[in-house]
């Protein structure tokens, strides 16, 4: 049987625990692969953000996807590795990207300053926290084995304070000149979102358009899918249907 490969760019505090439920739930033939960032789940650190995408670069050179699924932040990191002629030919499905709302938000601002870096990782390992966040961010509660795994995600990434320090206004103005000369780095992208996404709001891409100048026309024609029931964490939300989808998008990539 023939096998065909999902790259999966996970957001900030990416764990493999939020994939594991969809992983029985895809079709035999689909090898659901998370992109190993560096500084995640106990791996080594990149000493900054070129290195990092560097590592990410070969990953994908190594397993050739038929599509990358790229969520949160790793909607940004797909744009990055675009911008450097990276992912060429390869579809990307972005589901709740952060992108150029990046800038509008208080939080980024705040995880720069060191001390707050340090109690965010404190704040995240609270019952407290978890319980309202589960609330807020969650359609469905997950279980307690996939709640903890998902906190423990974020406590223990040694990357959190670099994505802070790498994922600026000054990286996006540098998109920006670098996506203006290559309008190709922008083909091929789709958008999903959840209706009941609380983490991102679809205000991003009108951010993002606003903010891309001569290549502006290329975003706005992205398709964009809309599934009202969804949340920031389909895949942890409901796995069956995401897994149905996935499959079927990345069915459609590899026939086009």
């Amino acid at each position: 049987m023939a096998v065909s490969t999902l790259s999966f760019l996970g957001g900030n505090g990416h764990c493999a625990a939020r994939l594991s439920a969809v992983r029985t739930l895809l079709p035999p033939g689909i090898d659901l692969v998370a992109v190993p960032y560096p500084g995640f789940e106990g791996r080594q650190r990149a000493a900054d953000l070129e290195g990092f995408l560097t590592v990410v670069a070969d990953h994908f050179r190594s397993v050739g996807p038929g599509l990358v699924y790229a969520t949160g932040i790793g909607g940004l990191l797909a744009l990055c590795l675009r911008a450097r002629g990276g992912l060429t030919g390869i579809p990307i499905l972005m589901q709740g990207p952060v992108l150029w709302g990046l800038e509008r938000r208080l939080m980024p601002r705040l995880m720069r300053l060191a001390p707050m870096q340090w109690a965010l990782s404190r704040v995240f390992a609270t019952a407290v926290f978890q319980r309202r966040f589960v609330r807020k961010y969650f359609t469905q509660r997950p279980d307690p084995e996939t709640t903890a795994a998902f906190f423990a995600g974020y406590a223990q990434c040694a990357a959190l304070p670099d994505f802070f320090a790498w994922l600026t206004p000054d990286l996006l103005r540098s998109l920006e000149t670098e996506l203006a000369g290559q309008p190709e780095a922008l083909a091929d992208v789709r958008i999903w979102w959840g209706g009941r996404d609380a983490v991102v709001s679809p205000r991003e891409l009108e951010w993002t358009v606003s903010a891309l100048g001569p290549v502006s026309e290329l975003v706005a024609r992205w398709p964009v899918r809309v599934f009202p029931e969804w949340g920031h964490y389909p895949m942890i939300d409901a796995p069956a249907e995401w897994a149905r989808e996935v499959a079927g998008a990345l069915a459609a990539a590899e026939t086009v």
